[in-house]
C-alpha cells in the first residue's frame, strides 16, 4: 500500500504542478506535446505520420533519452503503456519485455529492421542495449506478424541508429559504485556519401560483491547514393559484456547465497547490406544481413564443482519488397528467407551440435487513404505466409482503420500471429520436442486519440487469446503446445504543456490475464502499472522527474519447494537537473531518489540510490527526421 500512495501522490503532484511566474521565460522543447506528422517507419509496409498511422504507436526521441541520462534502451521501455519490463537485478543483468501480456518471448525485437530475436530459446536479453547512437525508437502494439512473420505477437520493437548532418557529440558520466560512462556519436553528410557512427565505454562496480559489468559497444553505418534513384549502405553493430552474478541458490536448494567467481561473458555483431532502388511510383528495398552471437557462463565455486557452458548463435537473413502507389492506395509486397544455427555445449555433457532452423516467407500489404469532407479514413490490410522446415506452413492476417475526424481518431484492429519454437524448445537434449507446433494467438484492440490544445490523450483496449503455447510438461517431461490463456486490458497515457515552461505525461496500463487450465494470472504480468514525468525549464536551466509503478504480481521462485510466489508492487523515481550551456550540457542524475527496496524478478535485488554527473557536447549541426 505504501508503494501504491507513493504513485498516487507523485501523479497528483504532476497534474496539479503551478505553472513558473517568470512572464519572459521561453517553453522548453522538451515540454512540447509529440509532433504528429513524424514518419514511423514500423507499423506499415509504408511510412506513415504518426497522427494517420491506424496503429499503436509509441515513439522515442533522442531528445528523451538526453532529457532522462539514459544509459540502457530498457529503461525507456518501461514507460511506454502496454509495457512490462523486468531486469534480474542491476545493471547489465537479465532483462525481458512483456508486450500487452505476451510472453517474453512474444515481442520481436529489431535494430534499423534487421531481428535481434535468439533463436535459441527465443526472446530478447535487453540487459546490454545502450541508448549509444540510438535516434529513435519505435513501438507497435498488438499482432504483426502479416508483415514480419514468427515472433511478432504482442508487438514490435525497432531501434533506430543512423545519424543525420555533420556533427559530433559526447555524454560522460560518472557516479557512485565507480559508474564510469563515455560515448561518442557523430555523422557526416556529402553530396553521395554519408556515415555515422557510435562507439561506447562502460564500466560499473553495482551494488555488491562481483556484481559489476563491463562493456564495449560500437556502432556505424555508411551510405553512398550517386542520385535520387537508388542507394546501397552497410551497417554494423558490435557488443561486448562482462558481467558478475553476485549470488546464487546453495546446493541445499533452501537460501541464497555469495558468488565471488560466478561470471557471464559474450559478444555480438549484427552486419547489414540494404539496397534501396526508386523507379517513378515504385520502390524497391532489399536487405542481407547476419547475426552472430556467443554467451560463456562460468562458476569455479559452483555448490556442484566448476560449471561452465557456453552457447554459439549463428542467423542469416535476405529480404526483398517492393511498393508501388496506385491513387490512394499505396501496395507492398515482399520475401524473406532465414537460416538459424546454434551450437550449444556444457559441463553437464548436454550439447546442440548446430542444430538449425529454417524458415521463408512471403507477404502483401495494402495501405490506403480516403477522404470524405473533412474526415479521413487509414485502412491498413495484409497477409502473410511463411514455411518452416520443423513444422510446416502458418497463414498470419491483420486489418485495422483509422476514422480521423478534426482533432478526434477512433482506431481499432484485429490480426492473427505466431511464434516458431525455438532451436532450444525444439532439439535441446533430453527435454526438447521436434514435433512442437507453433505458438498461436487471435488478438484485437479499439482506441481513442484526441489532439488537446496543447498535448494529446489517448486510450485502448486490447484482448489476445493465445492458444498451443510452448510451456515444459512436467508429465511428458520435454516441451508442449499445451498452454493457453487470455490477456485483456486498457492502456491510457496523457501528454500535456501545462505552462510556457511545464510539461507532463502520465501512463497507466490494466492488465488482465488468466491461464487457461489453471484460471491463475500470468508470471511476471503486473495487473496495474504506470508512469508519471514531469519536465520543467526555464532560463537555461531544467529538471526531469520521473516516477515508475510497478504493481504486485505473481513469480517463481528458485528456492525449495519452488512453486508461486507473489511479488510486492513498488515506486522508483529518478530526478535530472541540467544545465544548457549551448554546445555544453552539464547534469546531475540520481537514479531510484528515494532509496526504494524492491524486486523486479523474486529474490533478486535491484539497485539502490545511485547519484551520477555527467557532461554532454555537441559540435556541429544535426537534422533530425
Amino acid at each position: 500500500m505504501k508503494s501504491v500512495s507513493v504513485f498516487v501522490l507523485t501523479l497528483v503532484l504532476v497534474s496539479f504542478t503551478p505553472a513558473p511566474l517568470a512572464a519572459d521565460s521561453q517553453a522548453d522543447p522538451a515540454a512540447r506535446p509529440v509532433v504528429y506528422d513524424a514518419i514511423v517507419v514500423t507499423a506499415s509496409a509504408a511510412e506513415e505520420t504518426l497522427d494517420r498511422t491506424p496503429a499503436a504507436v509509441s515513439v522515442i526521441t533522442r531528445e528523451d533519452i538526453e532529457r532522462r541520462a539514459a544509459r540502457d534502451v530498457a529503461d525507456l521501455l518501461r514507460e511506454v503503456p502496454g509495457l512490462t519490463v523486468i531486469r534480474s537485478g542491476s545493471p547489465g543483468k537479465i532483462t525481458t519485455l512483456f508486450s500487452r501480456g505476451g510472453s517474453s518471448k512474444q515481442t520481436l525485437v529489431l535494430w534499423n529492421g534487421i531481428e535481434l530475436n535468439n533463436p535459441y530459446f527465443a526472446g530478447f536479453d535487453f540487459g546490454r542495449f545502450s541508448t549509444a547512437g540510438v535516434e529513435r525508437i519505435e513501438v507497435v502494439r498488438g499482432p504483426y506478424s502479416a508483415l514480419y512473420g514468427s515472433d511478432a505477437v504482442s508487438g514490435v520493437v525497432n531501434i533506430l541508429t543512423a545519424g543525420r548532418g555533420r556533427f559530433l557529440s559526447g555524454d560522460f558520466q560518472a557516479g557512485q559504485n565507480d559508474l564510469l560512462n563515455g560515448r561518442l556519436f557523430g555523422a557526416f553528410a556529402g553530396e553521395e556519401w554519408s556515415a555515422s557512427g557510435s562507439v561506447e565505454l562502460r564500466s560499473d562496480e553495482g551494488f555488491a560483491p562481483n556484481d559489476d559489468l563491463g562493456q564495449e559497444s560500437a556502432m556505424g553505418e555508411i551510405r553512398w547514393s550517386p542520385g535520387d534513384r537508388w542507394s546501397i549502405g552497410a551497417r554494423a553493430r558490435y557488443n561486448r559484456y562482462d558481467v558478475g552474478i553476485p549470488r546464487s541458490v546453495n546446493a541445499a536448494g533452501t537460501a541464497f547465497e555469495p558468488r565471488l567467481r560466478r561470471r557471464e561473458e559474450g559478444e555480438e555483431l549484427e552486419l547489414a547490406i540494404p539496397l534501396r532502388v526508386r523507379a517513378g511510383r515504385t520502390e524497391l528495398e532489399a536487405v542481407v544481413s547476419r547475426v552472430d552471437r556467443t554467451d560463456d557462463f562460468e562458476d569455479p565455486e559452483d555448490p556442484f564443482g566448476f560449471v561452465w557452458a557456453t552457447t554459439e548463435v549463428e542467423v542469416e537473413r535476405a529480404s526483398a519488397l517492393a511498393r508501388r502507389r496506385f491513387g490512394r492506395h499505396t501496395v507492398t509486397g515482399g520475401g524473406e528467407w532465414e537460416r538459424a544455427s546454434v551450437a550449444d555445449e556444457s559441463i553437464f555433457g548436454v550439447s546442440l551440435d548446430g542444430k538449425e532452423r529454417r524458415g521463408k516467407g512471403v507477404f502483401v500489404e495494402d495501405r490506403v487513404s480516403l477522404r470524405r469532407g473533412p474526415r479521413l479514413f487509414e485502412i491498413s490490410a495484409g497477409v502473410r505466409w511463411d514455411s518452416f522446415d520443423t513444422f510446416g506452413s502458418e497463414v498470419s492476417p491483420r486489418a485495422a482503420v483509422a476514422w480521423i475526424a478534426g482533432r478526434n481518431k477512433i482506431r481499432g484492429g484485429f490480426g492473427r500471429a505466431y511464434r516458431a519454437p525455438a532451436v532450444g524448445e525444439l532439439y535441446y537434449p533430453f527435454f526438447g520436442n521436434p514435433e512442437l507446433e507453433p505458438e498461436r494467438a487471435w488478438s484485437w484492440e479499439l482506441g481513442y486519440e484526441r489532439l488537446l490544445r496543447a498535448g494529446r490523450a489517448s486510450a485502448t483496449l486490447f484482448r489476445s487469446d493465445f492458444d498451443e503455447q510452448i510451456v515444459y510438461d512436467n508429465v511428458a517431461n520435454r516441451f508442449e503446445n499445451v498452454g493457453a490463456g487470455v490477456a485483456k486490458g486498457v492502456e491510457l497515457g496523457w501528454q500535456q504543456v501545462l505552462s510556457r515552461t511545464v510539461g507532463v505525461t502520465l501512463s497507466y496500463t490494466w492488465l488482465d490475464t488468466e491461464e487457461a487450465e489453471t484460471e491463475l494470472r500470468f508470471l511476471r504480468r503486473p495487473e496495474h502499472s504506470g508512469s508519471a514525468s514531469v519536465r520543467w525549464s526555464d532560463f537555461g536551466w531544467a529538471a526531469s522527474a520521473v516516477a515508475l509503478h510497478t504493481g504486485r504480481r505473481a513469480d517463481l521462485t528458485d528456492l525449495l519447494p519452488f512453486g508461486r510466489v507473489s511479488s510486492d508492487p513498488y515506486t522508483s523515481v529518478d530526478l535530472v537537473v541540467e544545465r544548457d550551456l549551448g554546445a555544453v550540457t552539464p547534469y546531475v542524475k540520481v537514479e531510484n531518489l528515494l532509496d526504494a527496496t524492491y524486486e523486479e524478478i523474486f529474490g533478486y535485488a535491484s539497485p539502490g540510490r545511485r547519484a551520477l554527473a555527467g557532461v554532454r557536447f555537441t559540435v556541429g549541426a544535426e537534422r533530425r527526421p
